[in-house]
């Protein structure tokens, strides 16, 4: 999908970055603490669930005041200032109605929304967000079977800390955050980038701070709009016995428990679990996974001997350099045509139209990439592929450009004949290289050098 510009709602005297995207019934998206409507296109778990609602519904999502992209307020925002954001946004939106999907704090504001403004909201949709403060004790009754909460002596403690290192301990955020991503060192780099082009250190403090200030009061009792209440089991943020207190409190509600351990659970290997039952219960129509076929190039990279040059150039500058070629690649695949699908360890993996494109991209990567003091290899094949719902790719011709890349040496960029042969006619200078088995291909494939 194409990635949608970045507009404002005023809300009083402040400015509210937002962004709409996608046909079909309305739907504002109401972000949790950490958001940057722009950096939430960069990677690809976040990019699947987006192009998936895109498809169903006519969203729009807005960095709250004080994050992101949005102006950031003289004093700490009220619950009220936050709601009043809500209905800027719709206004600008010109909804007089929508749905809601209120994630973590968002889910207090949402909550609030519908509460107060019941005539602007068609449904609502809850994700690992907070009760009511005054049912402490129901909560634990409730948490029968989960795991326990951690003492309010560790949460505190916890969040002191992440305020103390914003934002410079995105370990620490990923490992509880989204733990299932724990270790997952391209998530994580791009996770402390999302930290940063968030909030900084000061308005971090006085984000979180504000975050446990808030409490809805009896909003959820008076909610009458249809309500559908999501949680992940193991969320170490937002305790399950959260949603299951909501599930009490809210009149016309249901409640769905999904295995997991993330906050952000977009993050999760079973993030279908999530989407699907949120896209159904807005347009009345169940979700049904497909695959299509296509004819596109696919480019595979690679930096070369990773483990030697991270050992010589040691682990902060390291991690700087892999950060500055995350960004450099995503770009390039951007400004030649591309799909960035996925990371692949040190490398990507992209889809172009014609091979054209592709080729000229990775030439542009071999130059530029220089600069940061790494070499990369690529390699390049053209053939059908099979695009699965979660925009990932499969198919013989994945498996042959896979291939082809692992063929190429440091600095080069190999192509499959069928490549080549595309492209005869035109500028571009192919070396023959002969004939190669590839591993798990059937037959020899003479492979080329892009000069």
């Amino acid at each position: 999908m194409q990635i949608p510009e970045t507009k404002y709602a005023r809300s009083g005297n402040l400015r509210l970055a937002y962004q709409q995207y996608g046909e079909g019934p309305p739907l504002l998206i109401v972000q949790g603490l950490v958001s940057n409507a722009e950096v939430q296109w960069e990677h690809e778990f976040n990019l699947r669930i987006l192009d998936l609602l895109s498809r169903h519904m006519h969203v729009a999502s807005f960095d709250k005041r004080g994050i992101g992209l949005s102006d950031r307020p003289e004093e700490m925002p009220t619950l009220e200032e936050r709601i009043g954001d809500i209905a800027a946004v719709l206004d600008t939106m010109g909804w007089d109605r929508a749905s809601l999907f209120g994630v973590s704090e968002g889910g207090l504001m949402a909550q609030l929304f519908a509460a107060s403004h019941p005539d602007r909201v068609d449904k609502l949709v809850l994700h690992n967000t907070m009760s009511p403060a005054r049912h402490v004790t129901r909560r634990r009754q409730l948490a029968d079977g989960l795991r326990q909460e951690p003492a309010s002596a560790d949460v505190v403690a916890y969040w002191g800390q992440l305020i103390s290192e914003w934002p410079d301990n995105a370990d620490m955020f990923v490992d509880q955050f989204m733990p299932s991503q724990a270790g997952n060192e391209r998530f994580v780099r791009w996770v402390g980038r999302l930290q940063r082009l968030s909030a900084s250190p000061r308005d971090f403090r006085r984000q979180a701070k504000s975050v446990f200030a808030l409490d809805a009061g009896d909003a959820a009792e008076r909610i009458t709009a249809p309500t559908l209440i999501m949680q992940v089991a193991g969320d170490r943020i937002v305790h399950a016995s959260h949603g299951r207190m909501l599930a009490e409190l809210i009149p016309k509600s249901r409640y769905v428990e999904v295995v997991g351990d993330d906050h952000f659970s977009w993050a999760l290997p079973n993030w279908r679990d999530i989407s699907d039952p949120l896209i159904e219960f807005i347009t009345g129509s169940a979700v049904n996974p497909v695959a299509s076929r296509r004819f596109a190039t696919v480019m595979f990279t690679d930096i070369v001997d990773s483990t030697r040059q991270a050992s010589a150039m040691g682990d902060a500058k390291w991690l700087a350099v892999l950060d500055a070629h995350d960004r450099l690649v995503r770009r390039l695949v951007d400004r030649h045509g591309g799909r960035l699908v996925k990371s692949t360890g040190d490398g990507l993996l992209a889809t172009f139209d014609v091979p054209s494109q592709g080729v000229e991209c990775g030439k542009t990567m071999m130059r530029d990439i220089q600069e940061l003091g790494v070499t990369i290899r690529a390699g390049l094949h053209a053939g059908e592929i099979e695009v699965h719902d979660d925009l990932d790719i499969s198919g013989i011709a994945v498996n042959l450009a896979a291939r082809v890349e692992q063929a190429a040496g440091g600095g080069e960029l190999f192509a499959s004949s069928t490549v080549r042969d595309m492209m005869l006619g035109g500028s571009v200078t192919f070396a023959d290289c002969g004939l190669r088995e590839l591993k798990g291909i059937e037959g020899s494939w003479r492979l080329f050098r892009v000069s």
